[in-house]
């Protein structure tokens, strides 16, 4: 069962041993390029579930990077990017790399949470603004303010509310909307099967370096990413840990609740009493495996896998997660609102699960594979519904972020 998460967004890893000699071969020496640049991650997982994570910056969103050009590490780890400086989390220790990538990748600056008591970078993080970024470590139930500027802690938010006997908290992916930061969490027993049947999300204020509020909601399971409307309206949805959370309450011959979208009103802080929709309602039938994912915080617009049975072997393992590799996933686009609207991405395939992708400039980068060795990304228009391939690469597609 996994210890870290499945996929995570931007999940990367970072080369540390010989990344000076990658870094040279990659031009720091020669001036970047002109217009748009961005930082292109990889995932490769061999037949043993060893993971080597790759980041190259590349400048134009066409042909086929290998990771000959990358810069690697064994296992996961996270990343941000800020201007022209893009953030590395390390998944062997707990400590932040920044990079300068204005000549290719240069070392400026480091910052470890080793004091925390922790043993790598966790998955949820954030950047608020320039001197702004929060961390949360689940294993010390906290979230760290620290300033990407100067590479400092500011200060810490106590999470210890969020312990549960029997059960290790979770949160992924984080999002920063009008200067606060909204975290989902989610209870996981990875040793007995059991994921806590209920939805949650924690608000944070990082300069008040204070919790503003807490929902919970137990009609839904396992609340993933959260995604605004115009209006202010917070929807969440449940993340592939509500499919795990099925999966397990049918094995062990229990209930579980479905998965939905809640949402809270703009000024408010708790879930809607009065709005909740089942997702195969509004599919016809189809459940969602990932989580909402947005081309931005508050369009008012998500994408999200939905789950194919029919495509799907009955007599894979689902406890051990062997129907997530099997191509029967395919992405749909939902249109937030008080009546919520699902359909399907026109011009997207079937394929496995993969780690999530990454909304830049209002367009959603998503990855399309048969098995992983080998991705191919796609650009979703949300105002379309349209899915256009980009480009292809080696190994699972695992973030792309602009730099300046």
């Amino acid at each position: 069962m996994p210890s870290r998460k499945m996929w995570a967004v931007g999940a990367l890893a970072l080369a540390l041993a010989g990344c000076s000699d990658k870094s040279d071969e990659d031009g720091n020496d020669t001036p970047a390029p002109e217009g748009p640049r961005y930082v292109l991650g990889s995932v490769s997982i061999d037949a043993d579930g060893n993971r080597v994570s790759y980041a190259q910056i590349v400048s134009k969103l066409e042909g086929h990077f290998t990771n000959a050009n990358g810069i690697e590490v064994n296992g996961n780890a996270v990343f941000l990017a800020h201007g022209s400086d893009f953030f590395y989390g390390l998944a062997e220790s707990p400590v932040w790399v920044r990079y300068s990538t204005e000549n290719g990748f240069k070392e400026t600056g480091r910052l470890s949470f080793l004091n925390y008591g922790i043993t790598y970078m966790d998955f949820s993080n954030v950047i608020v603004d320039d001197e702004t970024a929060v961390s949360v470590l689940t294993e010390a139930y906290v979230a760290v303010v620290w300033n990407p500027k100067t590479m400092t802690i500011k200060g810490d938010v106590d999470l210890s509310f969020l312990k549960r006997d029997g059960y290790s908290l979770e949160a992924f992916t984080t999002v920063t909307h009008n200067g606060l930061v909204y975290i989902p969490g989610k209870w996981v027993n990875w040793t007995t099967a059991q994921i806590q049947q209920t939805v949650s999300m924690i608000t944070l204020d990082p300069k008040a370096m204070a919790v503003v509020s807490f929902a919970e909601d137990n009609r839904c399971g396992a609340g993933g990413r959260v995604t605004f409307d115009s209006r202010g309206y917070a929807y969440v949805m449940g993340d592939g840990r509500n499919q795990s959370m099925q999966v397990f309450a049918a094995a062990s011959g229990k209930p579980s609740v479905p998965n939905c979208l809640l949402r809270i009103a703009p000024g408010a802080t708790d879930f809607q009493d009065d709005w909740f929709f089942e997702i195969p309602s509004l599919t016809g039938g189809l459940d969602s495996m990932t989580e909402l994912e947005a081309p931005s915080v508050n369009g008012g617009v998500g994408f999200t896998m939905m789950k194919y049975e029919d495509r799907i072997p009955t007599n894979l393992n689902r406890v051990n997660f062997e129907h997530w590799t099997v191509p029967a996933y395919k992405m749909w686009r939902l249109t937030l609102g008080d009546t919520p609207k699902a359909e399907e991405v026109q011009g997207a395939h079937y394929s496995v699960v993969g780690f999530s992708g990454s909304g830049v400039d209002g367009r959603f980068y998503t990855s399309e594979s048969d098995d992983g060795s080998k991705s191919t990304v796609f650009e979703l228009d949300p105002a379309t519904n349209t899915a256009v391939q980009k480009f292809t690469m080696d190994g699972y597609f695992s973030g792309l972020m602009p730099i300046e």
